[in-house]
């Protein structure tokens, strides 16, 4: 089964993964009253991502911060990456 990952790169070019968890995909389904991946596919926003990110730092405990201008520019990319390995 593949896994979705958000990948944060950080402003000193280091990459971090966070699995994007069923908490998660709900949280932002409540959030903006639609399909995660129908929005993720459809329209294709980065702040959509950037949002994913956000709640999955903020599950982990890795920031209190609000998802702000200051929040974004601490960082220097987000991607949503597919991983498919197989067994």
């Amino acid at each position: 089964m593949a896994i979705q990952i958000i990948r944060v790169t950080k402003k000193d070019n280091k990459e971090v993964d966070y699995e994007l968890t069923p908490a998660a995909k709900v949280a932002f389904e409540s959030n903006f009253k639609t399909g995660w991946r129908k929005r993720l596919i459809d329209e294709q926003r980065e702040s959509d991502l950037w949002w994913f990110a956000h709640y999955l730092m903020t599950a982990k405990g890795e920031t209190n911060k609000p998802l702000d201008d200051e929040f974004l520019n601490s960082y220097k990319d987000v991607d949503f990456v597919i991983d498919a390995k197989n067994g």
